[in-house]
């Protein structure tokens, strides 16, 4: 099998005609050079050179080989240029799969990370349901999800998955600020119709009755909060989710009303991480966890 090696080696010898001076010109000795020609030959089933007493003449085989030489090494170089954009974390792609509250809670600032750490990478994001993200980890499409799992699932090691907590913590609830439950006597929180995403498998603690009643069930958050703002909808979720709209006033806390507590984690292909690009994505989620956690204990 002809390797580039062989063609630098062909080359040398037909710029320089001679086995001495091209074992020079290679940093090898005359008799190795010897025996690599005469391996290669004896692969390719042809002579490559002609010997004389004036030198060495390439036969039309090792000329054959020159001129395919230059396209060979190029597409080489430019594979070694990849491979080293890849490593560089400067070319590539991640393929993320996130639930509705990691995508508002921590996507962003995940995002903003990767690309101050990253060239021209292309993250693709998928938001979906922790049972579809889990089968399309399995299946290879995703390389990283971040929901509402449960790290440390021993099911999980055996199918040679690696989980990780990201965030756990209580739910509020929330309405606008002019929602008549603030101001009826002895409101019934359980008469206003409930929106969130639905309940998924890592809640922490049993789902209040009623919970279930009419009920708006969206992964979009952006669309939630628009229609909890807009109607007598009651919307539910870690406070991180509302931030902006209860320091806005638009939304209140509900007081005293049932929540849950919700957990999530990271997963990926345990063998994931020998992929640069996967390798630092998580590197930065886990950053970002930890930074999250650090700002709350803070408030």
């Amino acid at each position: 099998m002809v390797d580039i090696s062989d063609f630098n080696m062909v080359e040398t010898i037909c710029s320089t005609g001679s086995l001495t001076k091209a074992a020079e010109a290679l940093f090898v000795s005359q008799p190795t050079l010897s025996k690599r020609l005469a391996r290669l030959e004896d692969e390719l089933g042809a002579k490559l050179f002609h010997r004389a007493p004036s030198g060495l003449s390439p036969t039309s085989i090792a000329n054959y080989l020159v001129d395919s030489a230059s396209p060979v090494k190029a597409r080489v170089a430019s594979i070694e240029r990849q491979v080293e954009r890849i490593l560089a974390h400067d070319q590539g792609e991640v393929r993320i799969g996130v639930g509705p509250i990691i995508e508002q809670v921590l996507l962003p600032d995940v995002l903003i990370q990767m690309t101050k750490r990253t060239g021209n990478v292309r993250c693709s994001v998928l938001t979906e349901r922790a049972s579809v993200l889990m089968e399309q980890l399995k299946v290879g499409t995703l390389d990283v999800i971040a929901g509402p799992f449960g790290a440390g699932d021993s099911n999980l090691e055996e199918e040679g998955i690696t989980s990780i907590d990201l965030i756990q913590e209580r739910t509020v609830n929330v309405a606008r600020a002019d929602h008549p439950i603030f101001v009826t006597r002895n409101p019934n929180f359980l008469e206003y119709a409930y929106a969130a995403p639905p309940l998924q498998g890592t809640i922490a603690s049993p789902v209040p009755r009623g919970l279930e009643r009419r009920r708006l069930s969206s992964d979009n958050y952006t669309l939630l909060k628009k229609v909890v703002l807009e109607t007598d909808y009651i919307c539910g979720g870690p406070r991180e989710i509302f931030r902006a709209e209860l320091e806005s006033g638009e939304l209140r806390v509900i007081p005293d009303t049932p929540s849950v507590e919700w957990r999530s984690a990271c997963l990926f292909q345990t063998k994931a991480l020998e992929t640069p690009l996967v390798k630092l994505f998580v590197e930065v989620l886990l950053a970002c966890r930890d930074h999250y956690l650090a700002s709350h204990e803070a408030r």
